[in-house]
């Protein structure tokens, strides 16, 4: 999108480039009677020096591909001695569920490694999670925290809170406290903001280009023109004053809402205004574990939390649930079967 003429209602869409580019659609115009913006988020690095030069981001696929081929390198390369430690120091921003998961997976994958071959003890397994709040998954319950920062130790893996970022060089972190926490492999899963796009399209924004909407999921200059999910600062109505995060399951909801809201518009209906309702947290912790709150089960008022297999068994649930959604149960039940023929017929670690 390149560029927004509320008056006429038309939307300008940048030309199509061949990967040489070479120009495969030149740039249109698309006229509209109603306009959703949904074009998520990307992660957010507050400005912070060094952070877009030496840090790997989680974005896009690609940039998922890069880190699995970037820890496989320096894994190999402290097995064979190729490096200047004998350590693989791996940072992570961010004690969300991003960060939480990443680590766990991270840990796993690593010691999957030693069934290839790879010589690579535990203790040269050097992980540590930073997260600014006084403590990881601060969108869940304290008693959820606990577990999962626990769960995290017993594994070798640090977690540093209240942990602040002055810069990132490519030796590692400078922490607030002067200290040099040293890592090759760097990860930024801290914060997310919009595009920085949406600021240049006459849209009402906040300092995270996110469009300002109001309870209907309508912008503020014109209510044919909508936003949802991570693009969008959507006020909280059953907390005055307050917005809601930027989270799949808020997403989820609103995308649901507005295919109502959407309909009855189309049939002079009114529908009451959009409200949140939380179904609580689950974090995978690696191949057998996960926590999480059940707020779907017991209310959001409630401190009720699973973990172990239980919670495990509900994440792979949940992921099937997500497939049903897209495809409908008749293709995610096959999924599910060729997913667990790939498992018996495939190594767990793809090494190139």
């Amino acid at each position: 999108m390149a560029g927004l003429d509320q008056k006429h209602k038309r939307i300008k869409v940048c030309p199509i480039l061949k990967d040489n580019g070479e120009v495969m659609i030149r740039e249109r115009e698309i006229q509209y009677d109603t306009l959703v913006l949904s074009v998520g988020g990307i992660t957010n690095d507050f400005g912070t020096p060094g952070v877009q030069k030496n840090c790997i981001f989680l974005n896009t696929p690609a940039d998922a591909e890069y880190l699995r081929k970037e820890i496989l390198l320096h894994a190999f390369r402290v097995v064979t001695g190729n490096s200047e430690i004998s350590k693989l120091r791996i940072g992570i921003v961010g004690g969300g569920a991003t960060g939480v998961e990443l680590a766990a997976e991270i840990h796993h994958t690593v010691c999957e490694l030693r069934n290839y071959g790879a010589n690579l003890f535990p203790d040269q397994l050097q992980i540590t999670i930073m997260e600014g709040a006084k403590r990881i998954l601060g969108g869940g319950p304290e008693s959820l925290s606990r577990f999962a920062t626990s769960e995290l130790n017993s594994r070798n893996i640090e977690v540093k809170t209240n942990c602040c970022i002055l810069s990132v060089s490519p030796d590692g972190f400078k922490l607030n406290d002067g200290t040099l926490l040293p890592a090759e492999i760097k990860i930024w899963t801290a914060g997310v903001k919009a595009p920085d796009w949406l600021s240049t399209i006459g849209l009402s924004v906040n300092q995270l280009n996110q469009i300002k909407v109001n309870e209907q999921l309508q912008t503020v200059e014109d209510k044919s023109i909508m936003a949802l999910g991570d693009c969008a600062q959507c006020p909280d109505i059953t907390n005055s004053g307050k917005y809601l995060a930027a989270t799949a399951q808020v997403a989820h909801q609103q995308a649901e809402w507005l295919a109502k809201k959407i309909e009855a518009r189309l049939t002079n209906r009114i529908i009451k205004p959009f409200q949140f309702q939380p179904k609580g947290i689950l974090v995978s912790l690696g191949e057998a574990t996960a926590v999480g709150s059940l707020a779907a089960l017991v209310g959001p008022k409630r401190d009720y939390y699973v973990e172990g297999r239980a919670a495990k068994l509900l994440y792979a649930s949940l992921y099937r649930m997500h497939q049903a959604v897209l495809y409908g149960w008749t293709r995610a039940t096959l999924l599910w079967i060729g997913d667990h023929l790939r498992r018996v017929a495939m190594p767990q670690l793809k090494l190139h």
